[in-house]
């Protein structure tokens, strides 16, 4: 009987246990693509956005070939996991492999630090466990004493906490060690079971990316690359490889000289929906716990992801939600969809994406988050920090989209063959980049909050140019998910601006009631009696005679709702009246004369 799904049991790592899963019986039966993936390439490199379940396809991978290293006759687990599932219709293909080999798989993700010394330290307490699961081939008499004393010698290094890498002949250990970890013990599992190894590298590009960010890229990209290369290239005991990543680093990088290698990413048409759920999946998998009418919700939030004409879901998302819903204290039939996949892993792609870009990408960017559709030239990646230090809109286009932040448009045909028409793919990752819109376009980034502050203070001084050019420039940054078509973007911009500026004496205050109406914003320094009122309109032109019409009509609605009255009657030494106009990223502020204030 499957254990009953709720959040309190069904942790971050579960969706990426095969055995987990199929004991919960929450797995989607994807073992059908087993043999076409065994025979596609030597060497098989698998590109999908994060959530998508790579890991999940190495630990089942693993489930199904790994041998009983003590009795390699012994099938049992094997056959028991994979029972009721589609490849063992296959009888041929399963006697062959089932259960046949040697299996090295590792996990990369977590090798990363903010610096070189703590990042190989990350990538010393991955390989302590791997050692240590071959700890016995030390024991064997089919081993060199040599080589089982250099076994003995990894592990214990690996799993120390007093090796000190900042020592250089200590570090000079530890990349050798890494580098040919899996050569070793790829070698050692050939002389022991005569049978060659599968190897299996997940999350590959994860360490390099945090290498470009923390500014250690070189030493990282060196020990990943011959790793790599010492493993999958030129090891003569490697039966087939296989390795996951979010995004493709050019052959020059990782893979030079790689004559053996096949990669399957977001266009591969053959294994398009070989990882994630298709609707249909999804449906089954709702209807088997009893919520099968939440299909419309859950394909709004978490579908949309077109992978070589195929549409599909995030599969982490899918069963985040499904464990949520059937919590004790939710009601599943009304239980609301969240934003799961923002907490996956870092968002740090959106980060460099919206805090960097050109001052003419602003427009696409919003675009984008309007739910309108962008062509972009699709760009070729040679390293991480040329990812980063590239700023344009059709770098950072590229990047999102085949770490799932975007996703080709159906339907949508481009101008030409190296470019795409692309879109957010749905609910969740709007979302994603909004909370980090919020947390940019916030006080907790010094440099908006700066601005917002010369803002207020030009307001107060009554400085209409210096306030009107400062608008200017913050609004040409602006992102935000709501509609720019609607007045209310842009009281909302300048409300959430000038509120980070309040404090202590000095209010911001959003449609107040003052005089005979409702002014757009205020701002109130008791502590100087000096007040800003402020009028938004948005205006039906760019032309600077259109904005100024608008702005002449705030001027005029200011002056006959008497919204400075409150002001005068407590005696305020000044009071500066604005009518702001906008049209797209551009705005005229107006400043009523002092003698035409109302009286």
């Amino acid at each position: 009987m499957a254990e009953l799904l709720t959040s309190r049991n069904f942790a971050a790592d579960d969706a990426e246990d095969f055995e987990n899963l199929i004991r919960r019986k929450l797995y989607v039966d994807k073992t059908s693509f087993l043999e076409d993936l065994m025979h596609r390439a030597k060497v098989l490199q698998i590109l999908r956005p994060r959530g998508f379940g790579k890991t999940l396809f190495m630990s089942m991978l693993a489930s199904f070939l790994e041998m009983n290293y003590l009795n390699p006759e012994d099938r049992s687990r094997p056959e028991r996991l994979f029972k009721d599932l589609a490849v063992c219709k296959n009888k041929a293909f399963c006697d062959e492999y089932m259960g046949r080999f040697p299996v090295i798989i590792i996990s990369l993700k977590s090798v990363q630090g903010e610096d070189f010394p703590e990042a190989m330290k990350a990538m010393m307490r991955v390989l302590g466990p791997l050692f240590k699961k071959f700890a016995f081939l030390a024991d064997s008499k089919k081993q060199h004493p040599s080589v089982a004393a250099a076994l003995r010698r990894r592990t214990e290094i690996c799993c120390s906490n007093s090796f000190d890498l900042t020592k250089q002949n200590n570090m000079s250990t530890a990349e050798s060690i890494a580098v040919s970890s899996l050569l070793f013990l790829s070698d050692m599992l050939h002389i022991e079971y005569d049978r060659r190894a599968f190897i299996i590298v997940d999350g590959y590009d994860d360490p390099l990316e945090a290498a470009a960010k923390n500014g250690y890229y070189p030493e990282m990209l060196d020990v990943i690359a011959l790793m790599l290369e010492t493993a999958l290239k030129t090891n003569d005991h490697l039966e087939t490889g296989f390795v996951t990543g979010n995004l493709h680093i050019s052959f020059q990088s990782i893979y030079s000289g790689f004559n053996n290698y096949v990669e399957s990413d977001i266009n591969d048409r053959i294994f398009a929906d070989f990882m994630g759920f298709t609707e249909d999946e999804t449906a089954a998998l709702l209807k088997a716990h009893g919520i099968g009418n939440r299909l419309p919700d859950v394909l709004e939030w978490y579908d949309g992801y077109n992978f070589a004409g195929h549409s599909m879901l995030c599969p982490w998302s899918v069963l985040k939600f499904l464990s949520r819903a059937l919590d004790a204290e939710h009601d599943p039939a009304i239980f609301q969809p969240e934003n799961y996949w923002a907490n996956s892993s870092g968002n740090d792609i959106i980060d460099i994406c919206m805090r960097r870009p050109r001052a003419k990408d602003i427009q696409r960017f919003q675009n984008l988050l309007e739910g309108k559709t962008e062509e972009i030239v699709l760009r070729e990646f040679t390293t991480y920090p040329a990812i980063i230090s590239n700023t344009d809109f059709d770098t950072f286009a590229t990047l999102m989209l085949h770490t799932g932040y975007l996703t080709v448009a159906k339907d949508a045909v481009p101008s030409a063959r190296n470019r795409a028409v692309v879109r957010i793919p749905n609910n969740e990752v709007l979302e994603c980049f909004s909370d980090k819109a919020d947390t940019i376009f916030s006080e907790s980034n010094p440099e908006w909050l700066e601005k917002a502050m010369t803002l207020r203070d030009a307001l107060l001084g009554g400085d209409t140019a210096q306030a009107q050019d400062i608008m200017n420039a913050m609004l040409r940054r602006f992102i935000s998910v709501r509609d720019t078509s609607h007045e209310y973007y842009y009281h909302m911009f300048l409300s959430g601006v000038l509120s980070m500026t309040a404090e202590e004496n000095i209010d911001v205050i959003s449609q107040i009631e003052k005089g005979d109406g409702y002014p757009d914003i205020v701002i109130d320094n008791k502590r100087n009696k000096e007040a800003v009122i402020l009028e938004l309109k948005k205006s039906d032109g760019q032309k600077f005679s259109q904005l100024k019409k608008w702005a002449e009509d705030a001027l005029d609605q200011i002056r006959t709702n008497a919204y400075d009255r409150d002001f005068k009657d407590r005696k305020y030494l000044k009071i500066c009246n604005f009518g702001i106009s906008f049209f797209g990223k551009e705005c005229l502020a107006l400043k009523m004369p002092d003698d035409s204030a109302a009286k």
